[in-house]
Order: C-alpha cells, then sequence, then structure tokens
C-alpha cells in the first residue's frame, strides 16, 4: 500500500506538535479558568494614591478572584483519613505543606494544598481573630491579626500584585474606602487618606508537613476543603513556577546572582521588633544535612530552627524569653529582598540571605 503524501511529507509531526503544545497550555491555564475575567473598567481600588512605584503594582485577576473563606469548618485528623481513603489518599499526605496556628488550647492546620486556592482565611482561633494568608506567586506564608485600629478586619484578595505579592483589602469596606496591605508585610501600600490607616501585624506560625505537624499535635483540627472544589484542590498550577526561577511579574529590586536562587526559601523572625531572615539553604549547609535542627541567635535571642530544604518547611522555636519572638514568615528569597525597603527595623541581609 501507498504511504499517504501527507505523511511522506512529515507534515502531520509539525501539526501533532501544535495540538500537543496548545493542550499542554490549556491543561495548566485550566485550572485558573474559575477566577473571573479582569474587568476592562479603572480600578475601584486607591491605586493611584499608592506610596510604591505603580509600574509594580499590576492587576492578576479581578477583585476576589479566589474564593476567600471566613470561619470555615474545620474537621479533627481522623476524617483527613477517611477522605484520603475515599479519594485513594491523594487528599492530604504526610509530605503535604500546612500552616500550622496554636493559639490558647486549638490548634489548626491548614494545607497549602487548599490554600493556593483560597489565599485567605479569616477564622478565629482560641478566641482570636486571625488571617491565615498565603500568596503563591512568593510562596509567602503569614498569619495576622485581625483586630485593626479598634475593629476586626475581613481580609480579601484585591487581584492587584505589587512585586508579585497579593495586595489585601478589607471586604467590610467599599473598596474606594479600604486600605490595600501588602501580603509579605502588612504595610499599607495605598489608601485614600495618607497615614490614617494601621498596618497589620503578625503572628507566629509554623510551616511545615501534614505527618510532622500530625504527629507533634494528634487533636489538631484541619481546614475543610469546600466539596465544590474537590477535582480543582487536586491540581497545581504553580508546579512549573516553582520549578525554576522565571518571573510573571515585575519585580524590583532583585537580588544580585548569588549563592540564593531568586526562589530559594527564607524563614523571617521578629525578634524585639526586629526582623532577619535565615534562608533554608544558609541553615541546611551550616548543619551538613538538607534538612535537621539548627541553633542560632537573633538579636541574643537562641533560637532553634527546624528546617526541611526540599520539603520547603521550617518551624521556629525559641529557646529562652519565648515572648520576644512575636512572629514569623516564610517566602521566597526574591519576595523578602524586593519587600526589605518597606520594613522598618529589617535587619542587614547580605545576599548569603541572613544578616551580618
Amino acid at each position: 500500500m501507498q504511504t499517504p503524501a501527507i505523511i511522506r511529507s512529515g507534515w502531520w509531526v509539525g501539526a501533532a506538535a501544535l495540538v500537543v503544545s496548545l493542550l499542554t497550555v490549556w491543561i495548566v491555564i485550566g485550572p485558573l479558568d474559575r477566577r473571573p475575567e479582569l474587568e476592562r473598567t479603572e480600578s475601584e481600588f486607591v491605586i493611584d494614591n499608592a506610596v510604591v512605584p505603580n509600574d509594580l503594582v499590576v492587576r492578576a485577576m479581578a477583585k476576589d478572584g479566589v474564593e476567600v473563606l471566613s470561619e470555615p469548618s474545620t474537621m479533627p485528623a481522623a476524617e483527613v483519613d477517611r477522605i484520603n481513603d475515599e479519594q485513594r489518599g491523594k487528599f492530604l499526605v504526610p509530605g503535604d505543606r500546612v500552616i500550622g496556628v496554636t493559639i490558647g488550647d486549638e490548634v489548626r492546620a491548614y494545607p497549602l494544598r487548599l490554600m493556593r486556592w483560597h489565599e485567605v482565611v479569616n477564622d478565629v482561633v482560641g478566641g482570636v481573630p486571625i488571617a491565615i494568608t498565603y500568596s503563591p506567586l512568593c510562596d509567602s506564608v503569614v498569619v495576622f491579626n485581625r483586630e485593626v485600629g479598634g475593629g476586626v478586619v475581613e481580609l480579601g484578595v484585591s487581584g492587584y500584585l505589587y512585586n508579585s505579592n497579593t495586595l489585601l483589602y478589607d471586604r467590610r469596606l467599599s473598596p474606594e474606602d479600604s486600605p490595600l496591605w501588602l501580603q509579605l508585610n502588612g504595610s499599607v501600600v495605598a489608601e485614600r487618606t495618607d497615614g490614617t490607616s494601621s498596618p497589620l501585624t503578625f503572628r507566629s506560625e509554623s510551616l511545615t508537613t501534614w505527618g510532622k505537624w500530625r504527629d507533634r499535635h494528634p487533636k489538631t483540627r484541619v481546614l475543610s476543603p469546600v466539596p465544590e472544589l474537590k477535582k480543582l484542590y487536586r491540581r497545581d498550577p504553580y508546579h512549573s513556577y516553582f520549578g525554576s526561577d522565571l518571573l510573571h511579574f515585575p519585580v524590583r529590586p532583585l537580588p544580585q546572582p548569588g549563592p540564593l536562587h531568586l526562589k530559594d526559601r527564607v524563614v523571617i523572625v521578629t525578634v524585639d521588633r526586629r526582623h532577619e531572615a535565615f534562608a533554608l539553604q544558609d541553615l541546611a549547609s551550616a548543619a551538613g544535612a538538607l534538612q535537621g535542627a539548627l541553633e542560632v541567635d537573633s538579636r541574643g535571642l537562641p533560637l532553634r530552627i527546624s528546617f526541611d530544604v526540599p520539603a520547603g518547611t521550617a518551624t521556629v522555636e525559641a529557646l529562652a524569653e519565648p515572648y520576644r519572638l512575636s512572629a514569623t514568615r516564610h517566602s521566597f528569597w526574591f519576595a523578602w529582598y524586593a519587600a526589605r525597603g518597606m520594613i522598618p527595623d529589617t535587619e542587614t541581609v547580605p545576599e548569603s540571605g541572613h544578616p551580618e
């Protein structure tokens, strides 16, 4: 039988490659199609009154483009086992990262598998109103107090970024009346009247794996998934982004090429109201292992940082005077480096990632 001319020509190979490329794009972009289309109108927020360079403030999605949760339901660890059995172990596995919060007698875990689709959870833990926040493009984890300026805010996602970091707003207010806060440091980026809004304040949290958190806190409760989003939670639209140093939006300043890559992870500690970052890679180099624990010093306070470079996790424990350690945060190196100029009382950080 004679081979068809179209096959002999090799044209079909190029056509097949094009189809595969289009399919790949659809698979990567498809998970984001739940987010509303960007409105082509002028911003509802007071972006023109920003205290940062306007060219670094970009619109990534519509306002409330992700489903922020407020005082959501939680479940015991045993329910996680049931869901894992139901979903063949794919809901929350021991190596998955979780944000751990302990206030009083209450212990909660917020899986990043869920947080990348919600980004903000307004919750009350131990009687304290807090907001658990996650900005995927910066891999930044921050827990805030929601008591601000004499009231309790309800944080939402504005749809805007500054230096690739999420800008948060108060959902109780109209957009034009709400300040915009930077997720990584809680500072006010824009507001209707300068100097009238208070910054957000941090709380300590742990970024660890579900297996380690559960072993340490067997009675923990876990953020419950939204049933309608079950299929969405299985997807990870940031996988390829995490695997390279490419950035999707403008960031300035960026660190010079050095020992740390842009997306190496740092843990930021706040001791005596001063902020200091430790790169997980530096901790690993000092310890001679990719995971373990290392004792460090921050402003004379001894700390033990338990780290796991492959997992991208770190937890911090004060070995004395625990009241002096008021907060911990996590982010990619580039995000912390770019944000330091907006953060008062920040230690000088050289290219290695931690203070000299």
